[in-house]
């Protein structure tokens, strides 16, 4: 399984982005067009040279406010930062979430064409899969987070980066791996060999999530995802994602959604017929 993938696109008309969430970090480059791009309940206008940051669990869309629209979507695998835990501040982009967060980052026109220049040459290498391509593009993306983050340092310090980052990260992980299980706060602490209230509180400060919170929205999604994209049945969906009792898994769901199981795939299945019609 790739740990980061590359994706290029360029529309000059009617584009639509539907709300939606990846299981991926993801950075979305802007290299035309002008976008209204939502995450949550923030709003951002986003112009060339300008990049978007989004967690795991961040809903986000977009509205095209100019075309041409033309974009690189970059998606990293949480995995891949298990080596820069030393560097809180490489991580911290894609976990700390504190109230003056802005997922907008924005450089000088000579440091976005250089890193324009290292994103045409990691998707060279990412289409053509020559041997060591991982290891090339890999190379690439740590160059380009050490620019962005050299570049925007100042907008980065307002997030207060300790050593808690790094901890968040490693309980995101585990859970990222783990969510589907029969797991708690006392097993997640016992599973990490670390103090109970200590991760609540340090998972709380870092990612304005309870642990058990977190744990339910990485539920939630993957059975939203499994109701979409598959025809599995509902008690099988529940299953998957760590529900043995399925009365439970759709109070919860229609808690996370306002709707029920059958209700959500429902409408998906009538939104798909509705865009081929």
């Amino acid at each position: 399984m790739n740990d980061f993938w590359i994706e290029h696109r360029y529309t000059a008309s009617n584009y639509k982005l539907p709300y939606h969430y990846e299981n991926t970090y993801q950075i979305v480059f802007l290299l035309a067009g002008k976008i209204l791009y939502q995450v949550g309940e923030k709003e951002y206008e986003v112009s060339k040279g300008g990049m978007i940051v989004l967690n795991t669990l961040e809903e986000h869309t977009l509205k095209v406010l100019e075309y041409p629209y033309e974009r690189y979507v970059i998606q990293i695998r949480p995995d891949f930062f298990q080596h820069e835990v030393k560097y809180p501040e490489v991580i911290a982009v894609f976990i700390k979430r504190p109230a003056n967060f802005s997922h907008l980052l924005t450089v000088t026109e000579q440091v976005w064409d250089y890193l324009y220049d290292v994103i045409r040459e990691m998707e060279k290498e990412y289409l053509n899969r020559k041997k060591y391509w991982e290891m090339y593009v890999g190379a690439d993306l740590r160059r380009m987070f050490i620019t962005i983050f050299r570049e925007c340092a100042d907008a980065l310090s307002m997030m207060k980066i300790g050593n808690g980052v790094t901890l968040a990260y490693n309980v995101m992980n585990y859970l990222n791996h783990h969510f589907a299980e029969d797991i708690n706060v006392n097993s997640i602490a016992a599973a990490l060999f670390l103090n109970r209230d200590y991760i609540s509180h340090v998972f709380k400060d870092e990612t304005g999530y309870s642990v058990m919170a977190y744990v339910i929205s990485l539920r939630m999604n993957r059975a939203k995802l499994l109701l979409a994209e598959t025809d599995g049945s509902i008690t099988d969906i529940a299953t998957e994602c760590g529900y043995a009792d399925f009365t439970y898994f759709s109070k919860q769901f229609k808690k996370h959604t306002n709707l029920s199981p059958s209700k959500f795939r429902k409408d998906v299945l009538q939104k798909k017929r509705d865009a081929l019609a």
